[in-house]
């Protein structure tokens, strides 16, 4: 695994900017198939700089544009709470969202006071693990050290208290009460951790600013507490215990696996009624390319070890139809 210059690329993925567009290879051809789907660009809502989500949709959104002939374009938002609305609304065909906000959505429940039931499933990247990290000379060590800190927990409240701060409640640790959360893209609060303004941060496997803060300077990830973990996972639904092997944790993390809970997801949706042969394409452009964006994005390296993961179930969501035919044809269709 080509690590180093693998995060180095993320990174620079990264800090491409708030919007990705990626011209027509061919103009006259893009135009003809634009016509050919009924539709005249593609639009993928990703999350903000920094983070997992993005760094995997620029990639693909040129190879998108190449096999299907139209324009795609990639946008940042506050993640996937934002993007589910965003397909909600008809504003974006395209959405990238963890699975427990699309479960959660699509059955109206938690933050959710309707069905939100625009969105199909077309496929998973990965197992989602998170961490907390600081600098490699801080003298905090554990994840319940971090009472009476300043905590970088992600873009926003909605997404990241969700995720990150449950985390930090089954440790004990309350909002407001036992730390202060600092919300920005994670590229910026890495920024803050390594200048010493901020005392630590939440990560995920996937996240290339931590890992980017570990080449320049190391970090430390901190021990979560085996009884918070269990709490963790009896309290809520999502959650699933794992561990994040050490070579795939940021330089500087000293020790064996790393004990953590995680969440299935990303997952990729598109709107109901994106033309199911136009899905079919997207979904059959993707599989036949993931070594090839492994390659430039090590995010994808779950997939390349097993490609069953993309049609992990989530619940009783829905699937694309487009996307259940290709995946049904190529033997890989874990649902219904």
């Amino acid at each position: 695994m080509r690590t180093v210059a693998n995060r180095y690329l993320l990174a620079a993925l990264a800090l491409l900017g708030a919007f990705l567009i990626v011209p027509p290879i061919h103009a006259q051809p893009a135009k003809a198939d634009a016509k050919k789907w009924g539709v005249k660009d593609l639009q993928i809502a990703s999350a903000a700089q920094g983070g997992g989500f993005h760094a995997l949709a620029t990639p693909l959104a040129p190879i998108w544009e190449k096999d299907v002939g139209v324009p795609v374009v990639v946008s940042t938002s506050r993640g996937s709470n934002e993007n589910v609305a965003l397909l909600e609304r008809g504003e974006v065909t395209l959405g990238m969202v963890t699975g427990s906000s699309q479960a959660e959505a699509w059955n109206g429940e938690g933050s959710y006071k309707k069905p939100y039931r625009n969105g199909r499933l077309m496929f998973a990247f990965y197992p989602s693990y998170a961490f907390f990290f600081t600098r490699a000379d801080s003298p905090i060590n554990s994840v319940k050290d971090l009472k009476g800190k300043r905590i970088g927990l992600g873009p926003g409240a909605v997404v990241w208290d969700y995720y990150m701060g449950r985390i930090l409640s089954a440790h004990g640790l309350e909002k407001g009460k036992d730390y202060t959360a600092v919300y920005a893209n994670f590229t910026d609060l890495a920024t803050q951790i390594g200048d010493g303004t901020l005392d630590a941060g939440s990560a995920l496997e996937t996240t290339p600013a931590a890992y980017q803060l570990g080449e320049e300077r190391g970090v430390k990830a901190l021990a979560m507490d085996p009884a918070a973990l269990n709490k963790a996972v009896a309290d809520y639904w999502y959650y699933f215990k794992g561990k994040i092997k050490p070579a795939s944790m940021p330089k500087g993390y000293k020790g064996g696996d790393y004990q953590t809970v995680g969440w299935m997801g990303p997952y990729m949706i598109a709107k109901k009624d994106l033309p199911d042969d136009l899905v079919y394409a997207l979904t059959k452009s993707f599989h036949q390319h993931i070594k090839e964006l492994n390659k430039s994005v090590n995010l994808y390296r779950w997939l390349v070890d097993d490609e069953k993961i993309a049609t992990m179930p989530m619940r009783n969501v829905e699937w694309h139809p487009g996307a259940v035919k290709y995946w049904k044809e190529v033997r890989l269709w874990q649902g219904k």
